[in-house]
C-alpha cells in the first residue's frame, strides 16, 4: 500500500505543468503538404486534449515561433515540449525542435536530437539492429528488381516502393520479405522505470496477399487490411529492448518489423499466434510515430490486458484522471520519464 502511495504521489506531480505543443507547419511546395491537414485535425486535437485530461496547461506554437522565442529568450515558463513533427520533412530540420529543448533545458517529448539523427535515419538504425543481433533484410543491388526501397531520413513510408525509386537519391535497398508487417509500440513504465512493449499488432491484409506492404497510400486510406494482436518470442522482446536503450529512447516510440511466412493466411486463421524471433526481420524505429485514431498504437493500447506490463498502471491513472487513452498514457508516461 505504501509503495501504492509513492507512486501516486509522484503521478500527481505532473498535474498543473505547462506543455508546449510545436507543430511544424508544411509549405505548399513541400511533399507531405496534403498530409499535414490530416495530420493537423487528428493529430493535434487528440494531444490537446490529453494535456487537458491530464489537468495541464497547452501553450501552442508552431516551430518558427518557437525556435525565435526560445533565441530570443521571450518564451513563457515551459515545463515540456511536445514536438509534433509529422516526419516528413528531412533528419536535419526533425531535430531542429529537440536541439532547441536542449539550449533550454526543457524536456522535449517523446526523444532528443540525437535519437532523431540515428533512429530516423534508416541505414544508421538498420546497422544498429544488425549489431544487437536483430535479422535485418539483406542488401540488394540495384539491378535486383525484387527488393523494396526506403528514402533514408523521411518518415510516414513517403518515397517507399517496390524496386528502386529514382525519384529519392538517398536511400537503403533491401531485400522484400514475403509475409506480414508487424508493429511494436514501446513506452516507458513508471512502476518498471523501464522502456516496456506494449502489445504487439501484425496487419493481416484482406486478400491475404504476401507480397503485400503498408505503404503511403495505405496509411493514408487506412483500409484494405486488419490488425491482430499477436505475442512475440522472448528473444525479440529482449533484443528490441537493447535496440531502445541503444538509442536512448526514454519515453515512446514504435519498431516495424516483417514477418516472413510461406504459407497464404496463416496468420488469418490461427488463434495466439506467436511471432518468432528467426521469422521476424527489423525494418526501422520510429522514434516520432504519429498517434492518430484507430492507428496501431490505438489498438495496441485497446489489446493491454491483466497479463500485460502496463495493466495495473493504467488502473491508477484512471484512479487519478477523468479519463485515460493513448494520449494521455504517452504524455503521462514520457512527463514521468523526466521526473
Amino acid at each position: 500500500m505504501e509503495k501504492s502511495e509513492k507512486l501516486e504521489r509522484k503521478i500527481n506531480k505532473i498535474k498543473g505543468k505547462t506543455i508546449a505543443l510545436v507543430y511544424i507547419f508544411e509549405g505548399d511546395n513541400s511533399s507531405g503538404f496534403e498530409h499535414f491537414f490530416i495530420w493537423k485535425s487528428n493529430v493535434i486535437t487528440n494531444w490537446m486534449n490529453a494535456i487537458q485530461e491530464l489537468h495541464c496547461l497547452p501553450l501552442i506554437l508552431d516551430v518558427r515561433t518557437f525556435v525565435e522565442k526560445a533565441i530570443n529568450k521571450t518564451l513563457p515558463h515551459i515545463d515540456f515540449v511536445l514536438n509534433m513533427n509529422s516526419g516528413t520533412y528531412n533528419l536535419s530540420s526533425m531535430a531542429l525542435v529537440p536541439a532547441t529543448c536542449s539550449s533550454i533545458n526543457v524536456p522535449c517529448i517523446p526523444c532528443s536530437a540525437e535519437s532523431i539523427v540515428v533512429g530516423e535515419n534508416k541505414l544508421l538504425s538498420n546497422l544498429i539492429a544488425h549489431a544487437i543481433g536483430l535479422n535485418v533484410p539483406k542488401t540488394l543491388n540495384i539491378k535486383n528488381k525484387n527488393g523494396i526501397f526506403r528514402p533514408i531520413n523521411l518518415g510516414n513510408s513517403l518515397g517507399v516502393t517496390r524496386g528502386i525509386n529514382k525519384n529519392y537519391k538517398d536511400g537503403i535497398y533491401q531485400e522484400f520479405i514475403a509475409g506480414y508487417e508487424l508493429t511494436t509500440p514501446i513506452s516507458y513504465n513508471v512502476i518498471t522505470n523501464k522502456m516496456e512493449l506494449l502489445p504487439s499488432v501484425i496487419y493481416l491484409p484482406e486478400n491475404q496477399d504476401l507480397n503485400w506492404y503498408n505503404n503511403q497510400k495505405y496509411k493514408q486510406l487506412r483500409q484494405g487490411y486488419k490488425m491482430k494482436k499477436v505475442n512475440l518470442d522472448k528473444k525479440i522482446i529482449t533484443k528490441y529492448q537493447e535496440l531502445v536503450n541503444t538509442i536512448s529512447l526514454k519515453n515512446f516510440c514504435r519498431i516495424d518489423a516483417r514477418v516472413k511466412c510461406t504459407e497464404k493466411g496463416y496468420y488469418h486463421n490461427l488463434k495466439n499466434d506467436k511471432i518468432l524471433f528467426d521469422d521476424t526481420y527489423f525494418i526501422e524505429v520510429n522514434v516520432m510515430p504519429t498517434i492518430r485514431n484507430n492507428n496501431n498504437f490505438c489498438f495496441s493500447f485497446d489489446a493491454i490486458d491483466e497479463k500485460d506490463s502496463f495493466y495495473s498502471l493504467i488502473k491508477i491513472y484512471n484512479q487519478l484522471f477523468d479519463s485515460i487513452n493513448i494520449n494521455s498514457f504517452l504524455l503521462a508516461n514520457s512527463m514521468l520519464a523526466h521526473l
